[in-house]
């Protein structure tokens, strides 16, 4: 009998040490959100929030997150020049919405901006993107000219003025 009240004993704390660690007030508990150290670089998996989103009643605008662009140059005369911009959009009802071009100096500024419905259920799975964006070349000088957009940025260089050849 002393036995069989020890074994019983030992079992129920055996247990409570076990079941001690699942209570759900747990200070650390891990909520997907992680804590970034000042001058660390957030791990690349993460989703970088939207930014200036606005909400009209009917629709939400935002700006397009762009992971990458690349800079054609097409083989023609005059040359053209085309960014390719790679990036996701955050759910299934997110759309492309308006793509503005600027030239500053040699600086080329592209903003591509999203629109998704305000009241729409939506599919919260990431959607990707390619947008290619013709830029207007013609005319310019040979040398180098930046392009960014939504402050993703890279750069190309004209070797000859860009006009058309005569004969």
């Amino acid at each position: 009998m002393k036995s069989l009240k020890f074994l019983l004993i030992l079992t129920m704390i055996i247990s409570l040490v076990a079941f001690s660690g699942c209570t759900g007030n747990d200070v650390d508990t891990d909520d997907g959100i992680q804590d970034q150290v000042e001058g660390e670089t957030p791990p690349s998996n993460d989703i970088p929030p939207q930014f200036d989103e606005t909400d009209n009643g009917e629709y939400i605008y935002g700006t397009a997150v762009v992971e990458d662009i690349e800079i054609l140059i097409l083989e023609s005369s005059p040359v053209q020049v085309n960014v390719v911009a790679k990036g996701y959009l955050p759910d299934g009802c997110t759309e492309i919405g308006d793509i503005t071009k600027s030239k500053d100096g040699n600086t080329f500024v592209i903003n591509i901006e999203t629109i998704r419905p305000a009241d729409a259920m939506c599919t919260q799975a990431i959607v990707p993107y390619e947008e290619v964006i013709p830029l207007d070349v013609y005319g310019l000088k040979a040398g180098a000219y930046n392009v960014v957009v939504n402050s993703v940025s890279d750069s190309f260089e004209l070797a000859l003025d860009n006009l058309p050849q005569t004969p």
